[in-house]
């Protein structure tokens, strides 16, 4: 399984916030990227993997890390902020709505305005939170 879309990864030096994960949703920040945090944020690429690091192996923090990145289109591998207990192939998929699930998507949940990102491309077998899913954006 591929882990991103196929497109070339942009290696991103303006980043307002630490990221700890491949696979979350990113939106544009006037001091940097940063992690999508509400449902009404657009996001425009998702995380490849986690920001860089220091020398002594911790993760480097806004203005000073560097995130590498891909744009949204073709079939990416998301990081879902929710469980979801019985998906089906095509429904839609929407940024997350809570803090704690910042820079994630939810399968079929569209409360509060959320943003559409895609459709969800995977089986019908349970999804659980921080699982990696397949959206076609």
């Amino acid at each position: 399984m591929v882990a991103y879309s196929g497109n070339d990864p942009v290696n991103v030096v303006d980043i307002a916030e630490t990221f700890a994960s491949k696979g979350l949703l990113v939106k544009y920040g006037a001091g940097g990227i940063l992690m999508t945090a509400s449902v009404t944020d657009t996001p425009i690429a998702y995380t490849m993997a986690e920001s860089s690091r220091d020398a002594d192996q911790a993760l480097e923090a806004a203005g000073t890390g560097t995130v590498s990145v891909v744009s949204l289109d073709g079939i990416c591998y998301l990081k879902a902020g929710a469980a979801t207990a019985a998906p089906k192939f095509g429904m839609s998929v929407y940024v997350s709505q809570t803090a704690s699930d910042n820079g994630t998507v939810t399968v079929n949940d569209a409360t509060n305005s959320a943003v559409f990102v895609g459709y969800y491309f995977g089986g019908e077998g349970a999804i659980a939170s921080g699982d990696f899913i397949p959206v076609s954006c």
